[in-house]
C-alpha cells in the first residue's frame, strides 16, 4: 500500500511539473508571436534613368592583314625586319636568292604589300621557297575589327552606324567605343544569330589582333522616368512601408532595365519601398524600416 501511495504522488508530481512546463513555454511564443516585428531596408521611389543592354563574346582582328609570298623560287639570305617591327609598302622584307638554273643566282627582294607591323615570320635564312610559300604576315591595326553574333531576338536593336562599347580583359577599366560596320543581312541556320562587326579607333595600338573582346550593347533605354532598383520587385508587386507597416502593392511595369526598372503605375514618387527583406513579407506585418543605399 505504501508503494502504491509513493508511484502515485510520483505521478502527480510529474503531471503538475509538465503542465507548467507547456504554460511557461506556450506564453512567450505566443507573446512573441504577437510583438514580431521584421527589419527590412527600405528606399524612396525616385525618377531616373532606365538602361537595358546585351552583353556578348566577340574578338578583335586587324583592320588589314596580308600575307607575303614571294615572286619567284629561290632561297632565304637574309631577313632586314623584326616580328613586331613596322614596315611600310614595298619596303624591303627578305633577300632572296634565286638558285633557278639560268638565273645565274640573282638577287632580288620580298618587299611588303601594306603598310603595317610584322606579325609572323615564317621562314628562316636558308629557306627554299615558291612564289606558293607564305613567309610572313603584314597587319594593319591603327583600327581594329570587332566581330561578333547576335541571337536573333536582338537583331533589330542595331544597325550600321551604330554604337557599341568594348571591353578586354587586359583593360577592364578603359571601355572602347566602336562603330558598327557591317551587319549579315542573313541569320546563321545553325546558331540562330547573325554576324556583326564593328570599327574602334586604335591609333595607339592597345587593342591587339586576337584579343578576346566583351561587347556592351544598347538595347533600350528611358531617361527621367520613376523607377526602383529591380531588386525591389518581385513578379508584378512590391512592398511599401506606412507608419512600419509593410502593404504589398501590385504595380504596372514598363521597361526592365538591367539595374532598375520603369513603374508606370501602383507607387508614387518619394514612397517608400522595401527593398531587402520582402521575401518575408505577405502583407500587413510590422516592421522596422532601415534606410538603404542603392
Amino acid at each position: 500500500m505504501r508503494k502504491f501511495l509513493i508511484i502515485s504522488l510520483i505521478v502527480i508530481v510529474l503531471g503538475i511539473a509538465v503542465t507548467v512546463r507547456i504554460m511557461v513555454s506556450k506564453k512567450p511564443a505566443e507573446q512573441k508571436e504577437t510583438e514580431r516585428i521584421v527589419p527590412v531596408e527600405v528606399i524612396p521611389v525616385t525618377h531616373g534613368n532606365v538602361k537595358s543592354t546585351c552583353e556578348l563574346i566577340g574578338s578583335i582582328g586587324a583592320n588589314k592583314t596580308a600575307h607575303v609570298f614571294p615572286e619567284t623560287m629561290g632561297r632565304i639570305t637574309k631577313i632586314m625586319v623584326k616580328e613586331g617591327a613596322y614596315v611600310n609598302k614595298n619596303s624591303r622584307l627578305m633577300a632572296l636568292r634565286n638558285e633557278t638554273i639560268g638565273f645565274e643566282y640573282e638577287e632580288g627582294y620580298i618587299m611588303a604589300p601594306i603598310s603595317g607591323n610584322m606579325a609572323n615570320i615564317m621562314v628562316n635564312i636558308g629557306s627554299m621557297v615558291t612564289p606558293q610559300t607564305n613567309v610572313a604576315t603584314v597587319v594593319e591595326f591603327s583600327k581594329v575589327k570587332v566581330t561578333f553574333n547576335m541571337s536573333e531576338n536582338t537583331v533589330g536593336c542595331t544597325k550600321k552606324g551604330g554604337k557599341v562599347r568594348v571591353i578586354v580583359d587586359a583593360m577592364p577599366d578603359k571601355p572602347f567605343q566602336g562603330t558598327v560596320s557591317e551587319v549579315s543581312p542573313v541569320i546563321d541556320p545553325y546558331t540562330r544569330t547573325i554576324a556583326v562587326k564593328a570599327i574602334i579607333n586604335n591609333p595607339k595600338k592597345l587593342l591587339k589582333p586576337g584579343m578576346t573582346a566583351q561587347i556592351i550593347l544598347s538595347l533600350d533605354s528611358k531617361d527621367d522616368v520613376l523607377a526602383i532598383p529591380k531588386d525591389a520587385l518581385l513578379d508584378s508587386y512590391l512592398f511599401v512601408v506606412k507608419d512600419s507597416i509593410a502593404e504589398r502593392r501590385d504595380v504596372e511595369v514598363g521597361l526592365i532595365g538591367d539595374k532598375y526598372v520603369e513603374i508606370l503605375s501602383g507607387v508614387e514618387q518619394g514612397e517608400q519601398i522595401v527593398l531587402i527583406g520582402q521575401h518575408r513579407l505577405a502583407g500587413g506585418e510590422k516592421v522596422n524600416p532601415v534606410p538603404g543605399s542603392e
